[in-house]
């Protein structure tokens, strides 16, 4: 009956086309790049897949603007933050800073807003280790990776629009939709009144515990570091109370994750293979993400770990997913640590005043 009444929701949550459709993106970068045997458009899959999970669902300008936005400003800020560390470990984890707590800022002005930055950030802490040897050739990987968020942008709004009409459905008169404008603008700026205190806290506190992830995985030379700095990301929320269940979720998805990697990359040894791996573990992590952060990560884990291996194949699997979850971890009690260290006060003082 539980089985049942989840597999009911599921279906009811689901949007397998988006799902699909985002694999597909990704897919086909990879399969384009086995047909011009260039590793590098692993970027082009990751690319397209951040975009589809960058895009806004509400209207079609939205949709666009959120997918260009994003791609613009991932390829921006990613080139510049691996550009900063080609100078040291200093250097990359100011980049780092600046970068995560300018995402984190972005917060104030809403979920949209925040959910492209976020991503973007996620892209320069993913960026930040991949080794510049200065001169063009050295940020051509970028390119790739531009291609592939473009891509994703086409294939949304040009090629295969899951809801083409949706835009028409709602007719409403020029004066309402001012109205509601006008409206919407004046709930914004007093949510920023309010928030921009709590923003400027949460802001430094998500760019501060980055930073001590990204120093942390260099001083101890771990390696796939990254995978700690995208947990700090995508874990820390503004309370401590948001942050401990996400951790335990992002702790056991990550768990079943790998479990599902170990047992993909066993069979999936070439190429074409991994490419042909990667697109139903997308198309479930976009389709199944409505239904929890732990499923999400669930299948987010081997699509990233197939993909790695796309791009450079490692010889030990066993050790190199291990390795992830530990990342994972460690980054999740970063972020955890976080939340109660970093200005902890504030929370308090502010479930007491709304008492």
């Amino acid at each position: 009956m539980m089985l049942k009444s989840l597999l009911a929701h599921a279906t009811d949550k689901a949007n397998l086309l988006e799902g699909m459709r985002a694999a597909s993106a990704s897919a086909i970068m990879l399969l384009l790049g086995c047909a011009l045997h260039a590793p590098d458009f692993a970027w082009a899959a990751i690319g397209a897949f951040w975009t589809s999970l960058a895009t806004a669902s509400d209207t079609a300008r939205n949709r666009l603007a959120s997918m260009l936005s994003f791609a613009g400003l991932s390829t921006l800020a990613g080139g510049l933050t691996t550009y900063a560390a080609s100078f040291g470990i200093a250097s990359g984890a100011l980049a780092i800073l600046v970068a995560v707590t300018a995402a984190g800022l972005t917060r104030i002005w809403g979920a949209k807003a925040y959910q492209v930055a976020i991503l973007a950030a996620t892209a320069c802490v993913v960026m930040v280790d991949r080794p510049w040897h200065g001169g063009a050739g050295g940020m051509a990987y970028l390119g790739v990776y531009l291609f592939g968020c473009l891509f994703a942008t086409a294939l949304s709004m040009l090629i295969w629009q899951i809801r083409p009409f949706e835009r028409e459905q709602h007719s409403t008169t020029w004066q309402q939709a001012l109205v509601r404008t006008l409206h919407e603008a004046a709930k914004t700026l007093r949510d920023h009144a309010s928030l921009s205190s709590d923003g400027a806290h949460f802001a430094l506190r998500l760019g501060i515990a980055t930073t001590v992830a990204y120093l942390t995985v260099h001083l101890l030379h771990l390696p796939y570091g990254y995978w700690a700095t995208m947990a700090v990301l995508l874990v820390l929320q503004p309370s401590a109370a948001g942050t401990w269940p996400r951790s335990v979720e992002r702790a056991l998805g990550t768990v079943v994750g790998t479990i599902i990697a170990v047992a993909i990359s066993g069979l999936a040894q070439s190429p074409l293979a991994i490419a042909v791996a990667v697109f139903p573990l997308i198309g479930l992590t976009m389709a199944l993400r409505p239904l929890g952060y732990g499923v999400f990560v669930a299948f987010l884990t081997p699509s990233f770990v197939l993909v790695a291996d796309y791009a450079m194949p490692v010889i030990d699997e066993y050790n190199y997913v291990l390795a992830r979850l530990e990342n994972n971890l460690l980054g999740s009690a970063i972020a955890v640590a976080a939340t109660l260290i970093l200005w902890p006060l504030t929370e308090r003082l502010r479930r007491k005043q709304v008492n």
